[in-house]
């Protein structure tokens, strides 16, 4: 069990995007990595997760029963090694044509049962598919979070015209925390500041898939953040916006 006696720096931050469910897609290879990567997300800070497991066509496609199932069976481990510690239930989407009517029927996960959803594009979509993609989601009754909007070129291209352009239509915005530690280039983390200090930056999420490369370390991107901005911009984008999700409570 991990002893969560000692940690003083106990900040509450919430992952709203993390893949440590084992057997559902490629995130977490077994329960051991999913605990190992939980154990790492603790020491981070974080005190909640939301699993966000793939779900895409023809690729990703694990039934609601089969994820409900392997969620259930590490949110038991992790009340009994890491107390404390909560896991909420969601989806990763990757938006396609039907997926709105798999919502509606419950096929695909909100996040944590609110009304928010998860939604994903190729890095090469055209930034007017994702628009228009986006508001249908919107105009389905739900809230779509864009998930790792840096990825995005055309959405990232025209500085921030493009993600004001969709944050005023009512989408929300996620970045990565590894593009803050820089891992695609200065150029880009660049950017994102620029988005964080417009306003226009709803969470960082971790989008951690192990315990190796692709971690819930948050080390260098709380480094960078203490540098360019301020605890309360840090605490909204790391816990307060998601824990609003959670509570299914609006986000200005």
């Amino acid at each position: 069990m991990l002893n969560t006696n000692n940690n003083t720096t106990n900040v509450g931050y919430i992952d709203m995007h993390c893949h440590i469910i084992p057997h559902v897609d490629d995130g977490a290879k077994n329960s051991s990595q999913a605990l190992s990567m939980m154990t790492q997300a603790y020491n981070s800070g974080f005190r909640a997760m939301i699993a966000t497991p793939h779900y895409e066509v023809g690729r990703y496609e694990a039934n609601k029963e089969e994820i409900e199932k392997n969620f259930n069976k590490i949110k038991s481990m992790v009340e009994q090694e890491i107390p404390g510690f909560k896991i909420y239930l969601g989806n990763e989407i990757f938006f396609s044509y039907g997926v709105v009517d798999k919502l509606n029927e419950g096929e695909i996960n909100t996040l944590a049962g609110s009304n928010y959803v998860l939604v994903e594009f190729s890095p090469n979509d055209s930034f007017s598919y994702i628009k228009k993609s986006l508001y249908e989601i919107i105009n389905a009754g739900y809230t779509p979070v864009l998930a790792h909007t840096e990825r995005y070129e055309e959405v990232m291209e025209s500085e921030i015209k493009n993600v004001e352009k969709l944050v005023d239509a009512g989408v929300l915005i996620q970045i990565n925390s590894s593009t803050l530690a820089g891992n695609m280039g200065i150029g880009i983390r660049r950017k994102v500041i620029k988005l964080i200090k417009n306003d226009l930056i709803h969470f960082i999420s971790t989008d951690c898939h192990s315990d190796g490369r692709r971690s819930p370390d948050l080390t260098e991107c709380i480094r960078y953040l203490q540098k360019k901005t301020d605890e309360e911009t840090i605490n909204r984008l790391l816990r307060d916006n998601a824990l609003k999700v959670i509570n299914n409570e609006d986000i200005d």
